[in-house]
Formats: C-alpha cells, structure tokens, sequence
C-alpha cells in the first residue's frame, strides 16, 4: 500500500481487490473502469464469486470520500445561518449516496428556501465528490440574455476537467461528450440553480396557454433553451457516476415523467418551515413578541416561506415593535416587497391557471376535480387536467384523494387582492 501510494508500484485488478477488501470496501467495476462495466465476463482475472456479484450490482455500489474535493461555488450563498430541513437533508441524502441518482430536483414556490437546502446539501456532500460545481442559470437582470449553451459547456469543462490543460473541442456535440467522459470517469456533484430559467413555459410573460413538449418553440432565441433542456434530459438518462442537483419553481416536464421511475431520478417538493424554524431564523432580525398560537398563525399564512417571513418579520420590527399579535390584528398582510415576489410567479402564469387559482382561492375546503369542472365547464378536460399537472408542477396546488387546495400563501394572496373569477392578468404594478 506504501508503494502504490508512493507511485513506486503499478496496479492491477488483484491489487485493488485486496486494497478494498483490507478496509472492507465494496469494490465496483466503475471504480477502475472509465466506462460503466456489467459485464462480468469483461473482466480478465476476476475476483471471487462473491466479488463477482458486487461488480454486477449497482444497487451496492459505494461512493467512497475524498480528502481534497475540487470545489467552484460560483455566486453560491452563505447559507451559515441555515436552520431545520432535517428531514429533507436525510431525504436528499439516501437519493445522492444510496440510490446514487443522477439527477436531484428540488422545486417549489420562489423564497422556499430551494437554492439554500441546494447549497447546505452540496456542502454537506462534498468530500464524497472529487469535483463540486455551483452554478445558477439566472440572468443578472431580467432584460439580460441567457448565457450562451456553448460557453455554459466551456465553463464546466473548465472546472471539471481533471487536467487543466486538456483540449476542450470546438463543437458542442464534442463538447457534451467531453463533459460526460468526465462524469462517467470521476464522481462529480453539478448544482445548476434556476433551471426555471430555461424552461419554456416559465419565462413567457404572455397569456400563453401551457407548454406542450412536441410543441415547437417560435419565439427568439428558442434554440438555446431547446439545448440547454436536451442536456438536462440527457444528464437524467445517461450512464455515469455524477449527480446533478437542479432547483427550480418549475418542475420540468420531462422529470415529471421520469422522477421516481428508475430511481435514478428524483423530485422534491421544498415545503415551507415550521414555526419553530421560523423563529430561531428570525431570532437576528430582532426581538419578537407573541404566543406560540401567534408564531402557528402568522407561519401558516405565509406556508412557512422563510424569504416572504424575513419581509414581514422586518415589518413587524419597524411598525409593530416586534409584536406579532399587534401586526395579526391588522388588515394589511401583503406588502411592496412580498407583492413584487409574488408577481413574478404570477404574472407568467397562462390565463387557464389563473382561472383555476381564482375558483380555488374562492373555496374554504379541498375542492374535488368534478366541483372544479362544474365550475369550469368551458375549459375541456382535457385542458383542465393539463392546467391541474401544470399548477402542481408550481407547487401552486396540493390534492388529497383527488380533491384540490391552493396552497395557503397563494390563497391569502388573491383573497388579498380581492380577485373575481374573471381571468385579468396579474401585474407588479397592481
């Protein structure tokens, strides 16, 4: 061991064989192998029976830590001050180390809380990937250009390449080739946030109704989203050794069908934080005063959206002197800053779901799907279970035994509002 270590002796199959079995390792064929090995009749030598059937197994298959990861965090936050989302965390976990899934999405309602748990699970993980990338997808401004999908490529390359100095082709097809050579040699851990971004049916500030994926896209620019989301579709499908961890508002399409199926990809629905995790998260905003039934009412409100809780908690600082029964018992609580939030997620919206929103803002209880169409009986089924799966991919609308409930901030917000069930489009200058 001295001497492999010293690069003073070479090694072959019997060697590692006997390493691993020193430290009672599992050794696996992509351990050695560039390339994902089954077949246990391509390996010259092979070790025992036994050894044999780990080789043939995935499912057994370790991710072993490394002492000195390679890490780029980009524009990643500081998320020192994260708090709660165990359960989460241990979720996310078993997806990334035991079932070794290749893509992880974390979706939900924009100020949930997706790109910090992103980040605290890629700190939480690093050492068991020799190479971690953070990267976001979001324009610095609205009016700014998507990064061009060819110098998306180069940047990872960049930084995931094991040597530095490696030629990085000049086409893009060679370039995704390159780029996952590199995930199948070496385990690495690829956070992209924002995927939203992307995605057709999240960036249109139109009435557009929901996008369909054997639709074509005619806008401008429609080629770029259109490889940037075969890339991610292939990231999911190929064979290799990498997890990627996507966040988003938006779950996509081609997850939707594919999460939970082979088990290679997974979704995750980023709820909001209890009433316990709110408090010790405002605990550095200031001293607040209420009852445990007064932290239960003013989290369940704002479902737990820690982002829109920090907005009201400064609120009830500067104009409530921290008293949370004070700020309950006044009408107003919906404000610029958490308005502006909201819109953003509404205002792309297509005119069927907002339909759909308005009639179940309107509804006190969890609203079956045949009340809903009665309610709807212009929109086709068909379209109204399309709108429905659209809604859920927003993380907008829960069902429970086929009855559906808008989720409670949205709720509040366009009882708020005081929306009718006519369809107007939503607007931040509202």
């Amino acid at each position: 061991m001295s001497k492999v270590h010293a690069r003073q002796a070479g090694v072959d199959l019997r060697t590692l064989t006997r390493y691993f079995n020193a430290f009672n390792l599992t050794l696996d064929a992509n351990d050695y192998c560039l390339f994902p090995v089954t077949d246990i009749s391509l390996l010259e030598n092979g070790p025992s029976k036994q050894m044999k059937f780990s080789l043939s197994t995935a499912s057994q298959t370790k991710i072993l830590p490394h002492s000195n990861p390679i890490v780029s965090w980009g524009m990643a936050p500081d998320v020192s001050e994260f708090c709660g989302r165990t359960a989460e965390l241990a979720t996310l976990k078993q997806w990334v180390l035991d079932q070794r899934c290749r893509v992880v999405a974390l979706f939900g309602i924009g100020g949930v809380g997706k790109t910090w748990l992103a980040t605290r699970l890629s700190e939480q993980l690093q050492q068991d990937f020799a190479t971690v990338v953070w990267r976001s997808l979001r324009p610095i401004a609205r009016t700014d250009a998507l990064i061009p999908f060819s110098i998306f490529l180069d940047d990872l390359l960049e930084h995931l390449l094991p040597q530095p100095q490696s030629t990085v082709p000049e086409t893009v097809i060679g370039k995704i080739r390159q780029l996952m050579d590199v995930l199948r040699s070496r385990p690495c851990l690829l956070v992209l946030d924002n995927i939203e971004s992307i995605l057709p049916d999240s960036r249109s500030s139109s009435a557009a109704e929901p996008y369909l994926e054997n639709e074509p896209l005619t806008d401008c620019g429609a080629d770029a989203y259109e490889a940037y989301v075969e890339f991610l579709r292939q990231l999911g499908q190929g064979r290799h050794q990498s997890c990627i961890i996507l966040t988003s508002r938006v779950q996509p399409r081609w997850l939707q069908f594919h999460a939970g199926a082979s088990g290679k990809t997974q979704a995750l629905n980023v709820p909001g934080l209890t009433p316990d995790d709110i408090q010790h998260l405002l605990k550095t905003r200031g001293h607040f005063q209420g009852t445990q039934a007064d932290w239960q009412q003013l989290v369940s409100y704002y479902d737990g959206n820690p982002l829109i809780l920090g907005f009201v908690g400064d609120m009830i600082q500067r104009f409530f002197g921290g008293s949370i029964t004070a700020f309950l018992n006044q009408e107003v609580r919906f404000f610029a800053r958490v308005n502006e939030l909201l819109d953003q997620q509404l205002r792309i919206l297509p005119t069927s779901l907002q339909t759909v929103m308005d009639v179940l803002a309107t509804q006190d209880a969890p609203l079956p799907l045949s009340d809903l169409r009665s309610h709807l009986n212009y929109l086709p089924s068909a379209r109204l279970i399309e709108t429905i799966t659209s809604l859920q991919s927003r993380a907008l609308v829960s069902t429970d035994d086929s009855e559906l409930l808008l989720k409670p901030l949205m709720k509040n917000y366009i009882k708020t509002q005081s929306r009718s069930t006519t369809p107007v489009p939503y607007s931040c200058s509202r």
